[in-house]
């Protein structure tokens, strides 16, 4: 379960003045999501995964279907920094054809993943019977890319690739969180009281502590009914810093034995807004 937090703001009519934001939005194991991670490829270039989870259908044909991989490269002069392709947003509406042509639909294809990086877009389609996709790519053209489909040959390495791992689904979590922040004009680089939450026995909880003490983590206060700990930090909230402290966190846990449940903080706000939900 991961703690989300949902923008809750008082006026603020001057001074920089903070506020308790917070929500508790479990992340079911039933409810489709994607989930957005990063990956290494064998050649050191880096990886951007957005992967399909919590359709059964689509498990179930990544195991037991066939896949296809529809690859489009860019242009050599449409290549970024890292090989990351220039001008993706095209290849999105590519997507959303994948997900809205009848045959496709008739053929019960599911787009279950997409993979950015090393001069091209990976679209990934699983399906239960051999598919022929040139028909539909040579009526998709997408300007400043050349796009094809092959067969998926390793499936094992397509779903090492595309399958997030629990670190992965924390940050995708956390990242969420922290655009919901800036969204509703706090950027994280004010230092605040950052409270995380982590059930287990106690003695299990009290190793964790001990263990992320080392990290400026400190006791806030005990839980009961489930047993549990809210461990402190004070910490800017931005993207850099929780790509360094929730891999030790979800290692530290990991070793404890204990559940991390995510963390909750105090928005802060220089801009005068009503109060609402996020």
């Amino acid at each position: 379960m991961i703690k989300q937090i949902a923008a809750l703001f008082l006026g603020l009519l001057s001074a920089v003045k903070p506020v308790i934001a917070q929500a508790d939005q479990p992340a079911s194991t039933d409810s489709e999501r994607w989930i957005l991670f990063d990956r290494v490829a064998s050649d050191g270039m880096p990886l951007v995964v957005l992967s399909r989870t919590g359709n059964s259908q689509a498990e179930m044909l990544l195991i037991k279907g066939r896949a296809t991989a529809v690859i489009c490269r860019a242009d050599p002069t449409n290549v970024g920094n890292w090989g990351m392709p220039l001008g993706t947003a095209p290849l999105y509406d590519l997507e959303d054809k994948i997900a809205e042509e009848p045959t496709l639909l008739a053929a019960r294809a599911i787009h279950v993943a997409s993979v950015t990086g090393q001069g091209q877009r990976r679209i990934f389609i699983v399906h239960p019977d051999p598919l022929d996709l040139t028909p539909f790519l040579e009526a998709s053209q997408v300007q400043g890319f050349s796009c094809d489909a092959a067969e998926v040959e390793d499936r094992q390495a397509l779903i090492q690739l595309i399958t997030p791992k629990p670190l992965d689904i924390q940050l995708n979590g956390d990242r969420s969180v922290i655009a919901s922040l800036q969204q509703n004009g706090d950027d994280g680089l004010i230092p605040r009281k950052t409270d995380f939450w982590f059930y287990g026995q106690r003695g299990s909880l009290e190793v964790l502590a001990a263990s992320l003490a080392v990290h400026e983590f400190f006791v806030d206060h005990w839980l009961s009914g489930p047993d549990g700990v809210v461990l402190s930090r004070e910490m800017p909230t931005g993207w850099p810093e929780f790509q360094e402290i929730t891999p030790i966190i979800i290692d530290t846990a990991e070793h404890a034995g204990v559940e991390y449940d995510g963390w909750e903080t105090m928005v802060i706000s220089q801009q005068s807004t009503k109060p609402s939900d996020n």
